[in-house]
């Protein structure tokens, strides 16, 4: 169903797919450029994974802050704003002569990426509703997915020809791109009539408001529970499968990219069915996969004492990460659907907390001490199953 509201031009899928996406290649396309950042600015391995952890960081702040901000200010503006910060800081990352100067760009990078990914879901809410909103989030996720298929490869091709400053050259260029095209092709969608009061006192009093709500906060707690099970496996699975299976950076690049593929696949599905079968079931059928994929992975794990080859993880890891394909998008259109008029405050929080969730638990498996895939398997087994427990038990309003 579509709404009324603001501009009514139409609304650009790929630039909203563009807005929202940023976060995975800010991320996986630089991936393998971290041990050349550590040799080129002298700095230890750990203060190079830290400009990893403080985009992840700012990815989230960024959701959090944005949406609640749209809702009084309207959307296209603080888009455009937040990709401007997008070019400067990727270009100030290019330039960057210190690991201080790269942290507060990739900070920035965090901020704008993550404000541009909620306001381009209240979009999608302000302009659509029921089936047609769920089958645009479906859209949404499986164009989003396709960046970690290709992102790791774009950035190790230049760095092919260049150092850990062509990546973020390809990311300037790319995010003048964002820009231009959101400029085109995302018009104003929330009116003036449509705005919630501005100021900290009516912003706070939103976030309270659909957090009391069972509606909406029933599938924000799922989504980032579900959202932790996934960030554990990619937080832990390169270093499990490349020191227990003694696979190679390059094999392990391709069962990565087959994973995130399989997400895409059901993702697709999610947007074929998603007009015909309820969202809550198509979620139940992601969740089932996901915790029926690492249960039957920790399964096989216990019975062959470690032993499982390479085969049946990887087919078992990919079945356990394709359920998000439909868990995403589902879990999006709930808490959205349930937190109008607040569509920006809606995106910021289903997001923004899933995110942050899910950036804290990326190192347990090294927290935990045994990077094997029997604790990959338990860590995902455990908080994909509860999240399961959790779509049935908790209240729905």
């Amino acid at each position: 169903m579509r709404r009324s509201g603001g501009d009514r031009r139409p609304v650009s899928t790929p630039a909203l797919a563009l807005v929202t996406g940023f976060g995975p290649f800010g991320t996986d396309t630089y991936l393998p450029a971290l041990p050349a950042v550590a040799l080129a600015l002298a700095v230890p391995a750990s203060t190079a994974q830290l400009s990893i952890t403080v985009f992840l960081v700012g990815l989230a702040v960024g959701q959090l802050l944005a949406g609640p901000i749209s809702d009084a200010a309207g959307r296209r503006g603080l888009l455009l704003g937040s990709g401007v910060a997008l070019v400067v800081a990727s270009a100030a990352c290019v330039v960057a002569a210190d690991a201080g100067t790269l942290l507060v760009a990739r900070t920035v990078q965090g901020l704008a990426g993550g404000a541009g990914s909620a306001i381009g879901v209240a979009v999608v809410s302000d302009r659509y509703s029921g089936p047609e909103a769920a089958a645009r989030f479906g859209t949404l996720s499986a164009i989003r997915l396709i960046a970690p298929v290709v992102a790791p490869g774009i950035g190790g091709l230049i760095l092919l020809v260049s150092d850990f400053r062509g990546v973020f050259v390809f990311m300037t260029a790319f995010s003048a791109l964002v820009l231009l095209i959101a400029a085109v092709g995302l018009p104003e969608t929330l009116e003036p009539a449509m705005r919630q009061p501005a100021g900290l006192r009516h912003l706070g009093a939103r976030i309270v408001d659909l957090l009391r709500r069972p509606a909406f906060r029933a599938p924000v707690i799922v989504q980032c529970i579900a959202q932790a099970g996934f960030f554990v496996y990619i937080g832990g699975s390169s270093f499990v499968l490349q020191q227990q299976l003694g696979i190679g950076e390059g094999l392990y690049s391709i069962v990565f990219a087959t994973d995130a593929a399989a997400m895409v696949v059901t993702s697709v599905l999610f947007r074929r069915f998603v007009l015909r079968v309820p969202v809550t079931r198509l979620r139940a059928i992601g969740l089932w996969m996901s915790s029926g994929g690492a249960a039957a992975l920790l399964l096989v794990e216990l019975v062959t004492a470690g032993g499982a080859g390479l085969a049946a993880v990887w087919v078992l890891l990919g079945v356990a990460v394709a359920g998000n394909g439909f868990c995403i998008p589902a879990t999006t259109v709930l808490a959205q659907e349930a937190g109008r008029p607040s569509a920006g405050t809606a995106a910021s929080l289903s997001g923004g907390l899933a995110f942050l969730v899910g950036a804290l638990t990326t190192p347990l498996t090294g927290l935990i001490g045994v990077q094997t895939v029997l604790v990959l398997a338990l860590g995902m087994a455990v908080l994909s199953t509860t999240a399961l427990v959790a779509s049935r038990l908790l209240p729905r309003g």
